[in-house]
């Protein structure tokens, strides 16, 4: 398997509804986790972050699932799917700051229940240097 790290696109200006640093206290106060060594995998270079929200439905459904703890492999391969849909229609719309997604998630409860579809947004923006940053988003989340 081969993974092609490209860049997210140039940094735009910050959006007014969201300071600079406000993602760095978002980070700080648990509001958005950190997933940029999982999303370098799927071939981001810029930093990525989910929000708490985003990520709690992503993973509805599963057990065994501690704060601070290391994420279960079912967990895992769920956020690997949801990065992978990411990084393509970043990939797709790079010139655009904000793209709609979604991505088809395995219930992995044993059961052979269908998958579920969850619909996120991803938002580039302009990160505290000169490198973009990435967000991913419900839709309705800013």
């Amino acid at each position: 398997m081969h993974v092609y790290y490209y860049d997210v696109g140039t940094p735009a200006a910050p959006s007014p509804a969201r300071p600079i640093a406000s993602r760095e206290q978002r980070l700080a106060n648990g509001s958005l986790q950190d997933v940029s060594m999982i999303a370098s995998d799927a071939g981001f270079s810029a930093p990525v972050a989910i929000s708490k929200e985003a990520l709690c439905v992503c993973l509805t459904g599963l057990q065994d699932l501690a704060p601070g703890q290391c994420l279960p492999w079912p967990a895992a391969r769920r956020l690997r799917s949801i990065l992978h849909c990411a990084a393509a229609e970043a990939m797709h719309h790079h010139e655009d700051k904000q793209v709609f997604f979604h991505v088809q998630l395995d219930r992995d409860d044993g059961d052979s229940a269908p998958a579920f579809e969850v619909h996120l947004k991803l938002v580039i923006d302009a990160g505290t240097g000169d490198r973009a940053v990435v967000t991913i988003l419900l839709p309705d989340q800013d």
